[in-house]
């Protein structure tokens, strides 16, 4: 029996109680013993129980405030892959304790681990044992997985899980990528990690003092990943970092607040909108964005042209919105001082009234043509 299934027998006792559409399963790992796993024996998930301090938190955080708008976000990425590819749809499931699964690879190696096979999970609930399909996504929660940024408190915990499972949704990882093509993937998760630590919560579970003491809050504000390049083109794409800086500069700017055509936003909805109501309103702003950089992403894989780093996404969202050019150039190239469209950038020490002036016309010369994102490599 597959887990969907058990789930439709026993929902009232394991779904959250919600008003919104994105009702999500908790588990708990049960560890055996010393904490391990027996070789060859299958994980054990059980249904959190009532009173579990930790499985308590996370229901708060995925009830209120970031959490919940990191759900909604999932969930209506799961909706709109759905409708616009014919992918069957998973239950969102979220595991607490200690990560049982392969390391497939690590958003900051340049060599993938090697491949492994996923381990064979079971879940009881009451009287009823079913086994996980090895397909079925999982979002784990653990506080004993060292994280590349130090995220390692529940609220970091879940937005990297429901980041990557966004990612994996919309446009699922290769073993083989780049590691430009891996910085989107972690530049993707920062940046939401910084929005998370600006995000208001209610008191209860403001956690943003914790998100803001990590490095990459203040790295990806203070644009590190392209200080620290010092002009080489090739870094700044390779940072995780530049990525984020730049899609939180998107996101902050009024490409945050401009509306797509309503066609863009319709699969990602539950149900249509009421007449004359624009889809992005339902959305607010937040999700407005990310529904217009998912739909980006996911229309230029379907189109056999997979953004393979930050300047392949940024045409590729600019070609799906042509209004937005313009904003989204200028905040690039201002980013990024340039240097992956000139051969020796803008100097970032100048006097700023000289930086903005260059700045300004190399923005013009890139929307008139006259030269592209990627003059500045020529001189590799």
């Amino acid at each position: 029996m597959r887990l969907p299934i058990a789930l439709a027998l026993i929902a009232p006792t394991l779904l959250a109680c919600t008003t919104r559409d994105d009702d999500y399963v908790l588990l708990r790992r049960v560890d055996v013993g010393d904490g391990r796993q027996p070789t060859g024996k299958p994980t054990r998930l059980v249904p959190a129980a009532a009173n579990d301090s930790e499985a308590f938190y996370v229901r708060q955080l995925l009830a209120n405030g970031f959490g919940a708008e990191m759900l909604r976000t999932y969930a209506m990425t799961k909706r709109f892959v759905n409708r616009t590819t014919g992918a069957p749809t998973t239950p969102t499931t979220f595991v607490l304790g200690r990560f049982d699964g392969p390391s497939s690879f690590s958003l900051h190696a340049d060599i993938p681990a090697p491949i492994e096979p996923e381990p064979v999970r079971e879940v009881k609930i009451g009287w009823w044992r079913t086994t996980l399909a090895k397909d079925q996504p999982l979002l784990w929660i653990t506080d004993d997985h060292t994280h590349p940024w130090g995220s390692r408190h529940t609220i970091g915990e879940l937005v990297e899980s429901l980041a990557d499972a966004i990612l994996e949704t919309v446009a699922p990882a290769d073993r083989d990528e780049s590691r430009a093509s891996l910085a989107l993937r972690s530049g993707y998760i920062c940046f939401l990690l910084v929005v998370a630590a600006e995000w208001r919560t209610p008191s209860i579970i403001d956690d943003r003092d914790q998100l803001r003491a990590l490095r990459v809050f203040a790295d990806v504000r203070a644009n590190e990943g392209v200080r620290h390049a010092h002009g080489d083109a090739d870094a700044m794409l390779s940072n995780g970092y530049t990525v984020a800086t730049v899609l939180y500069r998107m996101a902050i700017s009024s490409l945050g607040q401009r509306m797509a055509d309503p066609a863009v936003y319709l699969p990602f909805l539950e149900q249509r909108p009421p007449r004359d109501v624009h889809p992005a309103l339902l959305l607010g702003a937040f999700r407005n964005f990310q529904a217009k950089l998912l739909a980006a992403w996911s229309r230029a894989r379907a189109a056999g042209r997979p953004p393979h780093d930050l300047i392949d996404l940024i045409e590729a969202y600019c070609d799906a919105y042509p209004a937005e050019r313009a904003e989204v150039t200028r905040i690039f190239l201002i980013t990024t001082y340039g240097a992956t469209a000139l051969a020796d950038g803008v100097n970032a020490d100048a006097p700023w009234d000289q930086v903005e002036s260059r700045l300004a016309m190399l923005t013009a010369d890139v929307l008139f043509g006259r030269k592209g994102l990627r003059d500045g490599f020529a001189r590799h």
